[in-house]
């Protein structure tokens, strides 16, 4: 049935002269003139005729009105009576005709319904081409062949094709370059499209050789929301990011972007715990040089945790180079108290530092301070067991330093210690203790200097069967020949100015 009245329907003339039209003027004849013309011409839009001219609406309408009035004006008669159930057959007809129109075209219209659904689900359905490995062409860079995605492909593509493989296009240098130009020209479509569409791989694109660049640029273009978001999403493997060469470059980027006070606090909070793991790394270590320098309002937490964590600290080699710039920084910012805190960390751990292969240069560093009061109490520390200390290898390096930076009277303690005869016994046949005796001398009061030559004079034999004796012997006998020199130049000179 159904389709035979659409066969009907398809077969109704859409002449001027059609029973639709003349249906329309018939119902609605007192009507005003654009009354008529805007009912008329939803009707038959309603209906699916094709559209008409307002004009052409009007003069039928005129038309129809015309031969109504003569009907009734003519004079009664059987012609005009059969004329006249001739036509009101013919108006029953159009009416039922025109119920079968509406019928069908209700039909049509949930048809239509049903055709824009799937039509709209048939377009979210649409899968959209992705990269193949055909779309690939070799490309030699340097004598190497690399293949490369042909530009073609993505130079003429639309915003939705680049975010689909936005993955592939980051990796490749000149897919990379190519959205890092569409950011610069159209940045409101480009965050839209591409922002949404790098979140699911982002861990892994932050680590990209080229891709870091793209991540870094498109940051200046995201909102407050955006950056929060991206933290987030890198918090669990934010150890691994900020330790990796490319990764350590796309969080100093993002730490430009910090501007609000819940945002700081939110780095703050995922850098916290790792904080220490950063310091101790070659390629973390800068992210926290930049935060100290910019987030000053954290300097007491920060402080906190370098001085609970001092030992960890000093033993490694680049947090020993850290703590080193740390005193330093503190010192120009006149943060006497934070600086006082750290030192006694370290003073605290003195006897462990000063053999430890990177924690020595950390206690050389506080005797370059130049605080008497620092440099006395690592003396006390040592002088009880300064054989021990005279002969290890990184320990004689401290001692040698004390030479130099302490006063006078701790100099003195120093050598009074070393030229006692049991120590000297020790000291003089080790290759790091005979060093230390030599620096001694060269230091030492005449007093002090006689009674360890006079040591050494004694025990000069059993000196040349050591390893390091006659070495040792040479260095001695030069630096005497020296003194012996100057001593006779001055009294040369004191005579000829007499």
């Amino acid at each position: 049935m159904e389709e035979n009245k659409q066969n009907n329907f398809n077969n109704i003339e859409t002449s001027p002269e059609s029973p639709i039209i003349n249906y329309y003027s018939y119902i609605n004849p007192h009507t005003s003139q654009n009354n008529s013309e805007m009912c008329n011409h939803n009707r038959i839009n309603f209906i699916g005729i094709p559209n008409q001219t307002i004009s052409n609406k009007n003069n039928h309408d005129n038309k129809s009105n015309k031969s109504d009035n003569l009907i009734n004006n003519s004079p009664k008669g059987n012609n005009t009576q059969d004329k006249n159930n001739d036509k009101l057959k013919e108006k029953n007809d159009n009416l039922k005709k025109e119920k079968e129109i509406i019928n069908i075209n209700n039909t049509n219209i949930n048809n239509s319904k049903e055709q824009k659904k799937y039509i709209n689900s048939k377009n979210n359905n649409k899968k959209i081409r992705s990269i193949k490995p055909e779309d690939l062409i070799p490309t030699s860079i340097n004598g190497r062949t690399i293949l490369r995605i042909n530009p073609f492909l993505y130079e003429n593509g639309s915003y939705e094709f680049l975010s689909s493989n936005i993955y592939i296009l980051l990796k490749d240098q000149l897919g990379c370059k190519f959205l890092q130009e569409k950011l610069e020209t159209d940045p409101i479509n480009a965050v839209c499209y591409f922002y949404p569409a790098l979140l699911p791989n982002l861990i892994y694109l932050i680590k990209d050789s080229f891709a870091n660049y793209f991540i870094q640029k498109i940051c200046f273009f995201l909102n407050v929301e955006q950056i929060e978001n991206i933290l987030n999403i890198l918090t669990p493997e934010f150890l691994d990011i900020c330790c990796d060469i490319h990764g350590t470059r796309v969080i100093q980027g993002i730490m430009n972007y910090l501007y609000t006070e819940k945002l700081r606090i939110l780095f703050f909070k995922i850098i916290k715990p790792i904080f220490i793991s950063l310091i101790n790394d070659k390629n973390g270590i800068y992210i926290i040089y930049k935060f100290i320098n910019e987030f000053i309002e954290f300097l007491n937490e920060i402080n906190n945790i370098i001085e609970d964590n001092c030992l960890n600290l000093a033993t490694n080699k680049r947090g020993c180079f850290f703590t080193q710039n740390y005193l330093i920084m503190l010192r120009n910012n006149k943060k006497d108290n934070f600086k006082q805190s750290i030192i006694d960390q370290i003073l605290n751990n003195c006897l462990v530092l000063i053999i430890d292969k990177a924690g020595n240069y950390l206690i050389q560093c506080l005797l370059t301070l130049g605080d008497d009061k620092i440099i006395s109490e690592i003396i006390k520390k040592i002088l009880n067991n300064i054989s021990f200390y005279s002969k290890h290898k990184y320990s004689t390096y401290v001692i040698e330093k004390l030479f130099y930076y302490s006063n006078s009277n701790d100099k003195n303690k120093i050598i009074t210690k070393l030229s006692s005869p049991e120590i000297m016994s020790d000291l003089v046949f080790d290759p790091q203790g005979n060093y230390i005796i030599l620096k001694a001398l060269m230091i030492a009061d005449i007093e002090n200097r006689k009674i360890m030559l006079n040591f050494i004079n004694n025990l000069e034999s059993k000196i040349k069967l050591s390893p390091h004796g006659n070495n040792f012997l040479n260095k001695v006998y030069s630096y005497i020949n020296k003194c012996i020199y100057k001593d006779f130049e001055n009294n040369n000179k004191n005579k000829i100015r007499k």
